[in-house]
């Protein structure tokens, strides 16, 4: 369960790159500090080794992917506690034969940006800025001959309290791979619209009720989620949508034992609206039954997603907003 707790509250953005190839890996600093990032790269980015000085003379060290030989190796030491990441920026595409890597990484710091490394000369660019109100508290990505994917976790500064560092915590590469990532919430999604207004709830003990708002066109125009959180209390999200809707159907999960596995539907353009594409239809996936689907699935250019989760459930979603749900995807704690 100390897994799970770790990441109450926490926000995942990433990874960025491969979602196959490579093994899955997960970074969690104690006390959220990283002194240290080792880069090993060519033209791709070989491998990443982040360090963590308790202040005890004791080292956490955790790398991922291969160190190679006749490569090139950059060393940025951050100035802590003082400095801290505050972005972090990229490119990847495809590195054959070995599937989409990393190929270039940079990290903006409150005081000055490293990098980028590797080669930034073609590939697909990914980036993500924290608010002034967020910390990273840690990575997460794929990585088997080269990295593959990154993402990071965030955390609302008055939630990420770092822990006290003994010396049972120091832990080293191999030790840190055996923790208990299945345990860890990801993101699937979201899908839909790439040109609208982000969301993010975060992540929770569970999911009680799925509010979905239906109008005279056959789409999703908003949905609305209430979440119970560790403490066993319950909170209601923003609506994320439009407002435009008149009807509203009520997805209620039976109490502790029913909780969402996964969602599924189609997205597509909007009728009348050119250029518009939203949410045509959205059907919820419990451990029990299905719930939906709500909405009209089937409708010229439509595209259909899903996260067919496995032996795991729904703990948060995410998305993205214009007249209507333009997009949707969720947050994941396997078991």
């Amino acid at each position: 369960m100390e897994a799970k707790t770790q990441f109450e509250g926490c926000i995942t953005h990433g990874p960025w790159g491969s979602r196959l190839n490579g093994n899955e890996w997960v970074y969690w600093p104690p006390q959220g500090i990283i002194s240290k990032i080792i880069l090993s790269y060519k033209s791709v980015i070989c491998s990443i080794e982040f360090r963590t000085y308790s202040g005890k003379g004791e080292v956490q060290i955790s790398s991922f992917g291969t160190l190679y030989r006749s490569i090139t190796t950059e060393e940025i030491c951050f100035d802590c506690p003082d400095e801290y990441i505050v972005a972090i920026s990229g490119t990847y595409g495809v590195y054959l034969p070995y599937g989409q890597v990393i190929q270039s990484i940079s990290f903006k710091t409150n005081k000055k940006l490293y990098g980028p490394y590797g080669s930034d000369l073609t590939g697909t660019a990914f980036s993500h800025d924290i608010k002034d109100h967020e910390v990273i508290v840690g990575f997460h990505g794929r990585s088997r001959d080269f990295l593959n994917a990154i993402g990071v976790y965030v955390m609302p500064k008055s939630v990420a309290s770092p822990p006290n560092l003994t010396s049972k915590d120091k832990v080293t590469n191999e030790q840190h791979s055996s923790l208990p990532i299945m345990a860890m919430p990801r993101e699937a999604g979201p899908w839909g619209s790439n040109g609208s207004k982000p969301w993010d709830d975060g992540v929770f003990l569970t999911v009680k009720r799925v509010c979905v708002h239906l109008g005279e066109l056959n789409l999703i125009y908003a949905l609305q989620f209430e979440y119970i959180k560790r403490d066993g209390k319950s909170v209601l999200s923003q609506i994320h949508g439009g407002t435009d809707g008149s009807k509203i159907e009520l997805v209620d999960l039976d109490g502790e034992e029913e909780f969402l596995t996964g969602i599924s539907g189609f997205f597509g353009p909007v009728e009348g609206y050119k250029g518009l594409e939203a949410i045509a239809s959205i059907t919820f996936h419990t451990n029990k039954k299905i719930h939906g689907p709500f909405g009209e699935e089937e409708g010229a250019g439509n595209v259909y997603f899903s996260s067919a989760a496995s032996r795991g459930k729904v703990v948060g979603f995410q998305g993205r907003n214009n007249r209507f749900l333009s997009a949707i995807g969720v947050h994941m704690e396997y078991f």
